[in-house]
């Protein structure tokens, strides 16, 4: 579930990772800076079809090869690769490349090689931190199937080096799987480039190196996108597959009114009927009074996930 919101003509400014808006919210309704990292009990997974035997042959092929060229057991990533290597990664790599048992081989093997020399389970908190200081990004309750919502807001942006910004967008990838209940494989995202500016953007050389890490090295962990925004400003950067993903959402300040987005056809949605409103934020039109705090959010977060990280099967 991917979410996108539209731009704001009015300009509001952050201070100390909390958006100015929060102001506003009644003061009957008590502010948390507690981010809802553990799932309902009630939520309903979207589950991948059952392989047909076809399917099932190639599956069995790439398991075997993908075994035969894992680390040596007493090599010190080896717990972290055969956490990583399970049944689920194979199929969503097949799933990726449509069963081509070459190119699912080529794809998963790349994986399994920038893995080890990039270990983005083993990012260290201490030195992503820094790029998550002001909120722009970060993990706030879970979908109606379940999936952990990744909430984005350009608008803070406050990346100095390109190189750590891609690292935290990884940590938070791998954080993201680490929250994950039971039957979910995929991650919500809420994208809300309100009231931000082209200046915001991170560069075109950085998007392009995030997207090449997404889409060869996380193929079917994003589900649909909720977009608060003009579509303009991303798409550029995105293949048709996850354009298609997108979903734009009725903003609630302008009484359900559409921006412009001519020549897409992409669904309107109310994120109200995919997010549960005791755990949508009172931002997005839920219940949920949440403002950001970065020492509240970062210890809750290495808390459920893992300080410095944890090793676990990618189910």
């Amino acid at each position: 579930m991917n979410v996108f919101r539209l731009k704001s003509s009015g300009h509001s400014t952050a201070s100390k990772g909390t958006d100015s808006k929060a102001s506003s919210i009644s003061e009957s309704v008590p502010v948390t800076h507690e981010p809802i990292l553990t799932p309902p009990a009630d939520y309903s997974p979207i589950l991948p079809a059952a392989l047909d035997e076809a399917q099932q042959a190639v599956f069995e092929k790439l398991k075997t090869y993908i075994h035969s060229i894992m680390l040596p057991e007493d090599h010190e990533y080896y717990p972290s690769e055969k956490g990583f290597v399970t049944d689920g990664t194979l199929k969503r790599y097949l799933r990726a490349r449509k069963y081509d048992y070459e190119a699912s081989k080529t794809m998963l093997e790349n994986t399994v090689k920038w893995r080890r020399d990039y270990r983005p389970d083993e990012l260290d908190p201490n030195y992503i931190k820094p790029e998550a200081e002001t909120g722009k990004m970060y993990f706030d309750g879970f979908d109606n199937n379940g999936r952990p919502i990744w909430i984005m807001r350009p608008r803070l942006q406050n990346s100095k080096e390109g190189d750590r910004q891609v690292k935290h967008i990884v940590f938070c990838l791998e954080r993201g799987i680490r929250l994950m209940p039971a039957k979910v494989e995929n991650i919500a995202i809420i994208v809300d480039f309100k009231d931000s500016a082209y200046a915001h953007n991170p560069s075109i050389a950085t998007c392009k190196k995030f997207l090449d890490i997404l889409s060869n090295h996380y193929p079917e962990r994003l589900a649909p996108w909720f977009f608060f925004t003009t579509f303009k400003m991303i798409s550029p950067f995105m293949d048709p597959v996850t354009k298609a993903k997108i979903k734009f959402v009725y903003d609630e300040d302008k009484k359900g009114a559409k921006e412009d987005t001519k020549g897409v056809s992409n669904e309107w949605v109310h994120l109200k009927d995919y997010v549960p409103s005791n755990i949508l934020e009172r931002e997005y039109g839920g219940n949920y009074n949440f403002q950001f705090n970065i020492e509240t959010y970062w210890n809750a977060l290495l808390q459920r996930t893992g300080n410095p990280f944890k090793v676990v099967d990618y189910l």
